[in-house]
């Protein structure tokens, strides 16, 4: 007995170390492809209208985008890398196939087949894909079938580091068609305060899927932070401080929309940069003669005030001169006194837009100026320092705030005011508009 047990100890032994499994090597293989075509030239040879790309052409471009946490869908995004002056160009591919992410991973160099896809430039942004013809019979770009998106979308072994795609970039700098689908970091960023104590999926503020918050810096720039239901983190509370976030550029209609891939895009460790002063006129009635307290309201010619309007759910002041018929109108809208007295560095921003302007002119504007003399009523009497600021002009969509820039205050101390002086014509058509101006802030060091 005691022979057995001992062999049979020593066949277990044998056994166990004999059998041992290794873990696989995942090769790859390398498809032989030579790119004859860059996607800069299928920017160009497309359109807002779907067409089929009919050449053997072949472009190579790196995967930015990932489906990996939900937040895209069906979707890829691709960018070129760039190189000296040629910088690089995204766009996208909608497939009809869900974890693409296995196939295709952030930074894996894919070669796209374009013969016989349909091309278009939606919103500013080059995609490829099948054609799909809406209900109404028009012509757009649909998802590639699953049995057919390997074929084009072609995988090869090499991979680069994100690091070496990723552009840093402000949220100005984002504002543009070029940088569509592709992957940027935004610097010294924030949420806004509604998001605050909020979650990034929010089924109150639900659109389309989606929850759209918005993110600022230091000057007033803001994008939207779009975020979808299906997100793994769409339940996670909006980060409370400031830093960076990493993700893709898209764009809706004429809203620039920002997509983070991971929640790990998100690195916001920072302190908040709270402004001293801040006015958003979410508190404004709609349409009738602005007033708030400590704001002054002033005609200097004709008769007209400037108004509080509240338009898809956003409150700010409007002056507009249709209705009006006076040759010449001039009125200005002035803040409470602000005290600069223990801040460094002040910096004044806002926001601003237009809507029906027919004309650039100085006949028809919106100009910004400091006080820190006004009395609260005679604006004559007052020492008016005009200061340089962004304004929407007539090639600024209709109803699009943008930011001012940041606006140094550190030559001024001790009790200021901010106005917004408006000129304009309601005699002369050619001179009608109106300008619109909200989130008016000032932020300093302690």
């Amino acid at each position: 007995m005691k022979k057995i047990v001992l062999f049979s100890t020593l066949s277990l032994v044998f056994i166990s170390c004999s059998t041992e499994i290794e873990t696989p090597k995942l090769e790859c293989t390398q498809p032989d492809f030579t790119v004859n075509k860059t996607v800069e030239k299928v920017y160009e040879l497309s359109s807002p209208t779907a067409r089929q790309y009919t050449y053997d052409d072949i472009i190579e471009a790196y995967v930015v985008s990932s489906d990996e946490e939900g937040n895209f869908f069906k979707t890829i995004s691709f960018q070129t890398k760039s190189a000296g002056k040629n910088k690089a160009i995204g766009f996208s591919v909608p497939l009809d196939a869900s974890n693409s992410y296995i196939d295709y991973r952030v930074g894996n160099k894919v070669y796209v087949k374009l013969k016989n896809q349909f091309t278009d430039l939606y919103y500013g942004g080059l995609r490829v894909g099948s054609l799909y013809v809406s209900g109404s019979g028009d012509p757009t770009i649909g998802r590639i079938s699953q049995n057919e998106f390997k074929n084009v979308l072609n995988a090869s072994c090499a991979t680069i580091d994100e690091n070496e795609l990723v552009e840093s970039i402000s949220i100005e700098e984002a504002l543009n068609d070029s940088k569509l689908n592709t992957l940027i970091e935004l610097n010294n960023v924030e949420f806004t305060e509604e998001a605050l104590g909020r979650h990034y999926f929010e089924e109150t503020n639900n659109v389309g899927g989606s929850t759209n918050w918005n993110l600022r810096d230091n000057t007033g720039n803001q994008i939207i932070f779009r975020t979808s239901g299906y997100a793994k983190f769409a339940d996670h509370s909006v980060s409370e401080g400031s830093g960076k976030v990493r993700g893709i550029l898209t764009k809706f209609g004429s809203d620039y929309q920002f997509m983070v891939r991971f929640e790990s895009d998100i690195k916001m460790n920072g302190k908040r940069n709270t402004p001293f002063f801040a006015e958003d006129f979410q508190s404004v009635k709609n349409n009738v003669n602005f007033v708030l307290p400590g704001w002054s309201n002033i005609v200097e010619k004709a008769a007209k005030l400037w108004k509080s309007m509240v338009y898809s759910g956003n409150g700010y002041a409007e002056f507009n001169t249709t209705s009006t018929t006076a040759a010449e109108n001039i009125a200005w809208l002035i803040s409470p006194k602000i005290n600069l007295t223990g801040y460094k560095n002040p910096v004044l921003s806002f926001r601003s837009a237009q809507h029906d302007l027919k004309t650039d002119s100085l006949l028809n504007t919106l100009e910004v100026y400091v006080s820190s003399n006004f009395d609260g009523s005679n604006i004559t009497k007052a020492k008016w320092t005009k200061l340089e600021a962004k304004i929407p002009s007539l090639a600024t969509p209709a109803r699009q705030f943008i930011s001012s820039g940041g606006i140094d205050l550190s030559a001024y101390s001790g009790n200021i005011n901010i106005a917004f002086r408006y000129v304009g014509s309601g005699k002369d058509k050619t001179l009608n508009g109106a300008f619109m101006v909200d989130d008016v802030k000032i932020f300093g060091e302690k």
